[in-house]
């Protein structure tokens, strides 16, 4: 297979770009990060594996984000014989269209152009291998799972049919292999033929002992059916022989019927006595009750009235109470409020106390405070005047150490003459001198000469000496510019100025201590707004002082104020008391108005339930009047008396002739044969019912034997017999066979696994041939029984891939790719795709895998997808094409 040319539009960040790929060698893809390089990949899998209409969720991410815009793949392919073009439209308008452009033209759309292009791809292209040699992005240091791909075992058989018995061989290798297949699955287990066989001869078992046991169970309804008749034949006789005891029993009671009846009729007569007599008593109670409840209302009725009185005579009272409890409450109201007046007033004079020292405190800080200020100003005025600090002195004292060194050096480096003799008089640069017992020594410095006896001596300068001399008179002017900088004569003038600097920043530093002190604590705007307030209100509160007096005895003398707010505390203090004494006086005649009013609505109601309490009893004694005389005017009381003794009379009368009847009837036996009839009809349905569940089982017996009898139950058990014994037949036949299939498969099975070596040496010698540009001519691979690498030789040493470096195995993953591209390039060959490889690989193997590369592209198709175009600039003959978003 080979990918001539993808076109993506709206797929995830492409908007629209067509890739041309060269149909053999190597075309390199180049995309900056996140435009879309991966994309390609998963373009490629969507167009063969999903519909056009497919909601799985890959392809609803394929939609760009925030847009509703159909997403097109569309890929040139050449399989095989077979060139075409596949396009496929996804979320709006999906559609799918194929053209095969050869070897003949044809033009298919839908889910029918889904199917042929996979028939198309299944007969020419080996799927599995062209997603195995893909690389993809993220796990780049995986090798291709090769071992299964079927086109690369056919180019690995390649020749090693001779060494399995030749070609004919393969022909039995594949029949065996077909056989095997036919009884295990790949994975060796039974497939579901045998296990169905083995299922079929169970149920075959199970069927067989089935109709065993329905045969068993008709012999046993047979038996049950013939005792079933037995025991109902013998019911029968035993019933008729109960029948005809009931008749004889039914017609002695029929000769005893006159006496029992008679015996009826005086029991309903004397229970009529019985029911009048109670009736006539009822009714005499009945009036009796009703007078005596008309006696007890009334009576009630005037209880209720006295009641009414009592309660009307203690709302009075209470009343009463209350108003004397509005008077005292009233009272206390007013105390009250003129004690809380007293007490707001001492507060008021208090707080104006407490305020007036407190302002009197904040004035004397005031004043402490722009006393400090002043003291301040005053320390930094003198210290502004002294010009000499720390830093100024010790730069004086620096230039002053510079010009005594200076002046020393250069001293240092003037000639000396020593002069020596008795009373010769000298003369110098300095002025006239004389020798000494010791002579004279004269420094020879600069402009200085010495006239002995008028000879004049002096001496040329050196070169070292006239620099130490400018140095020393460089020092010197530049000490007297520092000096006159700071107005001050000498070194000695800049230390006394100095100290005077330090003691005019003690006092400043004092000063400023002094200011903080004073004012700790304390915000002074705030004092000083609040002394301006006071002053501000002096009048008013001259005012409110004069309105106090009106109502207060106020010393007239003035008073210090400590004592004025003593004097203001005590009277607060006494204020309080008062209040609270008020307070409580309130309360308590609040509390006795408040009794006295719930003892006049406690009063009042008793008041009104009395007087509801005489309507209602008045009412009811009405009404049980009433219902009292037209009682009496249906039926008077002696009436009613005569009626009840008259029932009496009967019904004394009504019991004597019942109890002569019923002596009648015991003398007669007329019980003894009526319990005689009950028990004989009892017996006899009794045996009814036995006799109806025997006929019902015997019925139900035969009918079951009749159902299973007929069913052909002994034939069905012989062909169940038979099946079995033929299943059973089948299954150890078909066991010998697979057994057999197995034997013969693994021994093939073994042959082929010994003959591996020869499978993948082709693979092994590709392999190598790719990977010695890179790692060197004398590169050894060993390829695993899987078609892996397992280890790399190089230069004697062998070293297991997992344990190689991770840009080693990358090169060996890719080369592994490339080499079975090589191999099936001339049948089913498919394109390699790396997505973002060589990551790991350093400069020079980058070379080598360039040339790896080249030469894979010779015969095979490889698509490389990156982002470092650099990696692939030495691939010989490659393709670039770059992905814009």
């Amino acid at each position: 297979m080979r990918l001539l040319r993808l076109r993506l539009q709206s797929f995830r960040g492409v908007v629209d770009h067509e890739v041309a790929l060269a149909p053999s060698g190597v075309t390199v893809v180049v995309g900056d990060n996140e435009v879309g390089k991966t994309s390609v990949v998963d373009a490629l899998d969507l167009l063969l594996d999903e519909y056009d209409d497919s909601r799985k969720r890959a392809v609803r991410q394929t939609q760009p984000v925030g847009q509703d815009v159909p997403t097109v793949v569309e890929a040139e392919v050449r399989a095989g014989r077979y060139r075409f073009t596949y396009r496929k439209q996804w979320h709006r308008q999906p559609s799918t269209r194929l053209v095969v452009h050869e070897p003949a033209p044809e033009q298919v759309a839908g889910r029918e152009a889904h199917a042929r292009v996979l028939e198309i791809l299944g007969q020419e292209v080996d799927l599995p291998l062209w997603r195995a040699l893909r690389l993809q992005q993220g796990v780049g240091l995986e090798q291709a799972e090769l071992d299964a791909r079927s086109s690369l075992a056919q180019a690995l058989d390649v020749g090693v049919a001779e060494q399995v018995g030749g070609e004919r061989e393969e022909t039995l290798v594949a029949r065996v292999e077909a056989e095997h297949l036919r009884y295990f699955t790949p994975t060796g287990v039974p497939r579901q033929e045998a296990r169905q066989l083995q299922a079929e001869v169970a149920d075959a078992a199970a069927r067989a002992s089935g109709l065993e046991a329905a045969v068993a169970e008709v012999d046993r309804v047979v038996e049950r059916l013939d005792r079933a008749r037995d025991d109902a034949a013998a019911e029968r006789a035993a019933r008729a022989r109960d029948a005809q005891a009931l008749r004889a029993a039914e017609q002695h009671l029929g000769a005893l019927e006159q006496v029992r009846r008679a015996a009826e009729v005086a029991r309903g007569e004397a229970a009529g006595a019985r029911a009048r007599a109670a009736t006539a008593e009822q009714h005499e109670a009945a009036r009796e009750a009703l007078v005596v409840r008309a006696r007890e209302l009334e009576d009630a009725a005037g209880d209720r009235r006295d009641a009414a009185a009592e309660a009307e005579e203690a709302l009075g009272t209470a009343l009463q109470r209350l108003e004397v409890a509005g008077e005292e409450a009233a009272g206390a109201a007013d105390a009250l409020a003129r004690r809380r007046g007293e007490r707001d007033a001492a507060a008021a004079a208090r707080a104006r106390r407490v305020e007036e020292r407190e302002v009197a405190r904040l004035r004397a800080v005031l004043v402490a405070h722009g006393r400090a200020e002043e003291a301040v100003g005053a320390a930094a005025a003198r210290l502004a005047g002294h010009r000499v600090d720390d830093a100024a002195l010790a730069a004086v004292e620096d230039a002053h150490r510079a010009d005594v060194e200076a002046a020393a050096r250069a001293g240092a480096a003037a000639p000396t003459v020593l002069l020596t003799g008795p009373g010769r008089r000298v003369v110098t640069a300095d002025g006239e001198q004389h020798l000494g017992e010791e002579g004279l020594e004269v420094r020879l410095a600069g402009g200085t000469w010495v006239e002995v006896d008028g000879v004049r001596v002096s001496a040329r300068p050196t070169g070292e000496q006239e620099r130490a001399e400018a140095a020393a008179q460089r020092t010197g002017r530049a000490l007297a510019e520092r000096c006159a900088a700071l107005g001050v004569a000498d070194v000695a003038a800049a230390v006394a100025a100095a100290h005077a600097r330090r003691s005019a920043a003690t006092a400043l530093e004092a000063a400023q201590e002094d200011a903080r002190r004073v004012a700790a604590g304390e915000d002074l705007a705030e004092a000083r707004r609040r002394v301006e307030r006071w002053d501000a209100g002096a009048g008013d509160r001259g005012a409110r002082a004069d309105g106090d007096t009106e109502d207060q005895e106020v010393d007239p003398a003035p008073r210090e104020p400590e004592q004025d707010g003593s004097a203001a505390e005590e009277r607060l203090a006494a204020a309080e008391v008062a209040l609270r004494a008020a307070v409580e006086g309130d309360a308590r005649a609040a509390a006795r108005r408040e009794q006295a009013v719930a003892g006049v609505e406690a009063a009042r109601r008793r008041a009104a339930e009395a007087v509801a309490a005489v309507k209602g009893a008045d009412a009811r004694a009405a009404v049980l009047a009433a219902d009292l005389a037209a009682a009496r005017g249906e039926a008077d009381d002696a009436s009613l008396a005569a009626a009840r003794a008259a029932a009496a009379d009967a019904l004394v009368a009504a019991d004597a002739a019942l109890a002569a009847a019923e002596a009648a009837v015991a003398s007669a036996g007329v019980e003894d044969a009526q319990a005689e009839v009950a028990l004989r009809a009892q017996r006899l349905q009794d045996a009814d019912g036995r006799l109806r569940r025997l006929e019902d089982e015997v019925g139900a017996l035969a009918a079951v034997l009749e159902d299973r009898g007929g069913a052909g139950l002994v034939e069905q058990l012989a062909e169940a017999r038979a099946e079995h014994d033929r299943l059973q037949r089948e299954q150890v036949a078909r066991d010998r066979r697979a057994t057999a299939a197995r034997t013969l498969h693994l021994a093939l099975q073994g042959a082929r696994s010994r003959a591996h070596e020869a499978y993948v040496q082709p693979l092994r010698a590709q392999l190598e041939r790719l990977a010695a540009p890179v790692f060197g001519a004398d590169v050894q691979v060993e390829v695993g029984a899987d078609l892996r690498v397992a280890s790399r030789t190089l230069g004697g040493t062998t070293v297991p891939f997992d344990q190689l470096s991770g840009g080693a195995r990358e090169q060996l993953a890719v080369l592994g790719r490339l080499a079975c591209a090589v191999l099936v390039s001339g049948g089913a060959g498919v394109p390699v795709l790396l997505d973002d490889a060589l990551g790991y690989s350093d400069p020079e193997r980058l070379d080598g895998m360039a040339r790896a590369l080249a030469a894979a592209g010779e015969s095979c198709q490889v698509v490389v997808l990156t982002c470092v175009p650099e990696r692939y600039r030495l691939v010989a003959g490659a393709r670039t094409e770059r992905l814009r978003g």
